[in-house]
């Protein structure tokens, strides 16, 4: 599996990543394994969850999809089990093993970066029309700013299907942001299916560049 940068050891990662053994979230939570509040974390626990945000994003096998903050891998396993390929990004250095274990069954049909995306070349891993779906963080200046970047950096990402705080689609209509991109709500999410619980209101929402 194309690996760009193995995670390297970290005295905060639990003994389950370090050993490489799969893992839910809640097995995640029993390790003592602590959620990044900076990194906006909130971890996905239900891969029939991941499945539905599959069918808002209405993919075809011959999507490439990105992910922004793959996690634990729920959703990115969801992808490359629908036939799709998924270029898994993750900032957080702990989760390099267990996402690389996780997808290791897709092969070719699963990529992963372990780095911050604004740090990445992203026209030189996407496909033309690329699809962004993504569990973006929790905090709703930077779910807004790492979207607007995706948008930014390259032409090839042709829309989204987000997860995002409620807070990222008031503000942004409040503050009648003028970055070229039509956000649109197209379903709501349970904070509850989240560990941590998310701390408020969620939504599913719809990203495409205004024509």
């Amino acid at each position: 599996m194309p690996y760009d940068q193995v995670a390297r050891h970290d005295e905060d990662a639990p003994p389950l990543l370090r050993t490489g053994t799969a893992s839910t979230a809640e097995v995640l939570a029993q390790s003592g394994f602590t959620a990044r509040a900076e990194f906006g974390q909130h971890f996905l626990r239900s891969a029939d969850t991941a499945r539905r945000l599959l069918d808002c994003a209405e993919l075809t096998t011959a999507t490439q999809v990105l992910e922004v903050g793959a996690g634990l891998g729920t959703l990115s396993a969801a992808v490359a089990a629908s036939g799709c390929h998924i270029w898994a990004v993750e900032r957080d250095v702990r989760l390099g093993g267990l996402l690389q274990e996780r997808l290791r069954p897709f092969g070719r049909r699963a990529r992963i970066t372990i780095n911050d995306v604004r740090c990445i070349d992203l026209d030189a891993g996407l496909d033309q029309d690329s699809v962004l779906v993504s569990i973006l963080p929790f905090d709703w200046e930077l779910s807004a700013a790492l979207a607007s970047h995706v948008f930014t950096a390259t032409r090839k990402v042709s829309r989204a299907v987000v997860v995002v705080p409620r807070r990222t689609l008031e503000d942004r209509s409040a503050a009648r942001v003028d970055d070229g991109l039509l956000w649109e709500e197209i379903d709501g999410i349970s904070r509850g299916e989240f560990w941590p619980k998310a701390p408020g209101t969620l939504r599913v929402a719809a990203i495409r560049r205004r024509r």
